[in-house]
């Protein structure tokens, strides 16, 4: 669930059709630069009430990166 409205997260803010998107996906070859992935992740931190460290943010180069830190956030307010 948390992989697909991501997914879906990325697609919406950043034009790209859904079904190009897979959780490996390298999010540079989508066409999403630094900058367009640090703000999606700012979207989905908001979204979800979750701060990712900034030690994590040089590693987001795929969706599955951004499912992965962003679970870790939520386990870890639990």
């Amino acid at each position: 669930k948390l992989e697909q409205e991501i997914i879906d997260s990325l697609a919406e803010k950043s034009g790209i059709n859904k079904s190009d998107i897979e959780a490996a996906s390298d999010l540079y070859s989508l066409g999403v630069d630094s900058l367009s992935a640090l703000e999606i992740l700012a979207a989905l931190e908001k979204k979800y009430n979750v701060t990712v460290p900034d030690r994590d943010l040089g590693n987001i180069n795929s969706p599955m990166e951004i499912v992965r830190l962003i679970a870790n956030e939520l386990k870890n307010n639990q």
